[in-house]
């Protein structure tokens, strides 16, 4: 099998990506590192060095180099989607991660442009397919009739002790409500897969401990056009062993759906599922399955961003406008931390149902 050439923008976190997945892993299956480019010209040229790769001056070198076919984007949030329509102009396919963009109608805008273009826009979350412990939540609902969404919950949590670096963290324009800005991210786009278009948000957060400008305990409650509620919790100052648990409860009319959390314990190898709901005569009856950590909601679906790449239709993709539906809600999200009121979630128009995985038309 013949790799893809990859060349990564932002190495803040695109290093993790590139020591973890790239290099090794399984994104080593589908692609070869082929070059670097970071604002931080040493952390550029220290791991252009280790993989003996190109380091790039700017985006715009890189995208004039004809033997790359995806470009990775691991800059903040804020201006990507501009940067995504540079690289589809350019004819690359773009691999991104979460948040897409904090502008809805700019996030649109780039997605309406790669399906023109024919080219693929793949991020961790939303993921392209829908992973396996969220179409379990979708399986459970249908095959035991649990009707309507009513209430969920989604919760986050690590131990940080950081100090103002001058980064995008620091800046509460670029970076709302911090902790879901940040972790936050992955419920809200779980909750949308799940729970359909937002409808309302509100916020409330506080800092503990951190050295930044910006929260490090969080908070959000969500209102869908379904009726469902939801809140997503989200802290940098607990310690409690379990990281990054990303713990998800959807209550039904007819039962109640846990992630790692309620009923079943913490097995950091894998995520928890379980189903609880109630029989004609009272019983309760529970359903129980795991799925490996690697195939959870929030991870790089590597594979499928390769079958993409190479011209694959891929089955059950992901509608553009569930990506749209994320980031507008970070933007209700960002106005609510400024007005400390109940905002809107304003969706753009979207022209067309517009697939992530290939985006073609």
């Amino acid at each position: 099998m013949e790799k893809l050439r990859i060349g990564m923008v932002g190495l803040r976190f695109g290093q993790h990506l590139i020591d973890s997945q790239i290099a090794t892993g399984e994104g080593s299956a589908y692609f070869e590192l082929a070059g670097v480019c970071d604002l931080d010209r040493d952390k550029a040229q220290a791991a252009a060095s280790k993989y003996k790769v190109p380091v790039y001056a700017s985006l715009d070198e890189m995208l004039k180099d004809e033997t790359l076919s995806v470009i990775g984007l691991f800059t903040p949030p804020g201006g990507r989607a501009r940067m995504v329509r540079a690289a589809v102009r350019a004819g690359k396919h773009v691999l991104t991660t979460k948040p897409f963009e904090i502008d809805p109608a700019e996030a649109a805008a780039a997605l309406e442009e790669a399906k023109a273009a024919g080219k693929v826009v793949h991020l961790n979350s939303p993921a392209p397919l829908c992973p396996p412990d969220l179409a379990k939540f979708i399986q459970w609902q249908q095959q035991y009739l649990l009707g309507r969404a009513v209430s969920a919950e989604f919760s986050t949590s690590a131990s940080y002790h950081e100090q103002a670096d001058g980064s995008w963290y620091d800046d509460p324009v670029r970076c709302p409500v911090a902790p879901i800005m940040r972790l936050g991210i992955y419920g809200i786009n779980d909750l949308v897969r799940l729970l359909g278009i937002a409808e309302t948000v509100q916020v409330t957060h506080s800092r503990i401990r951190t050295g930044r400008p910006t929260p490090d305990n969080a908070s959000m409650a969500v209102r869908f056009q379904g009726g469902a509620i939801a809140n997503i919790v989200v802290s940098f100052c607990i310690d409690d062993g379990a990281p990054y648990r990303d713990s998800l409860r959807v209550s039904y009319e007819r039962g109640t759906i846990y992630r790692n959390c309620g009923l079943v314990a913490h097995d950091p190898s894998s995520v928890s599922m379980e189903l609880v709901m109630r029989d004609g005569s009272g019983s309760r009856i529970v359903e129980q399955c795991t799925v490996p950590r690697w195939q959870r909601s929030g991870e790089y679906q590597w594979e499928a961003l390769y079958r993409a790449v190479r011209g694959e239709a891929l089955p059950e993709e992901l509608d553009a406008r569930q990506i749209v539906a994320g980031v507008a809600v970070i933007a209700a999200m960002a106005r609510a931390e400024s007005s400390g009121r109940t905002e809107p979630v304003v969706m753009p128009q979207i022209k067309t149902e517009c697939p992530a995985t290939g985006c073609r038309g």
